[in-house]
């Protein structure tokens, strides 16, 4: 069968629809070319958003840490998850001034592959879950459009993750 045809009422509701969407978005300005501006912070809303995101991402990287060390042979898999989280949190908390990133100790893993991978797909879909509401909650559109992308390769890690696990 090829793809599935739109009817009418699914035609006609997503064209009211997309009026209210883009009405609802809110995007910044462009950044000025201007090296000697400082970045301005986030708003204070955003900033403790910023704050529960970092703390997941800490919390997820425990985990990944727990699961290489106690199954060392899923370092080589689970090094771009890792790289990823170092990356995203490097933006993050750069992007609130004079924050400290928390601490989170690692779980205790099983030494059994399919466990260890089941704890980091499990912390990634917890992370995925955070990361959305917090992108939808931003009141900057910038910090949206970050969270957005830190949304999106965290989804790509938790789909090859389930792909692991299931197969």
């Amino acid at each position: 069968m090829p793809g599935r045809l739109l009817t009418r009422r699914t035609t006609l509701g997503t064209a009211l629809a997309a009026p209210l969407v883009l009405g609802a978005c809110d995007i910044d300005p462009p950044a000025r070319d201007d090296a000697s501006a400082s970045p301005t912070p986030p708003p204070p809303e955003d900033s403790e958003l910023v704050a529960r995101v970092v703390a997941e991402l800490v919390r997820a990287r425990s985990v990944v840490d727990a699961a290489t060390s106690s199954v060392p042979e899923l370092a080589g898999r689970l090094a771009p998850v890792a790289s990823a989280h170092a990356e995203h949190l490097e933006l993050l908390v750069g992007a609130v001034p004079d924050a400290e990133p928390p601490t989170s100790p690692p779980p205790t893993l099983a030494p059994q592959i399919l466990r260890a991978l089941g704890a980091v797909r499990r912390s990634e879909a917890r992370l995925l879950r955070e990361v959305r509401t917090a992108c939808v909650g931003a009141a900057s559109g910038d910090l949206a459009r970050v969270l957005a992308g830190v949304a999106a390769s965290t989804a790509q890690h938790a789909a090859a993750l389930d792909a692991e696990v299931t197969a």
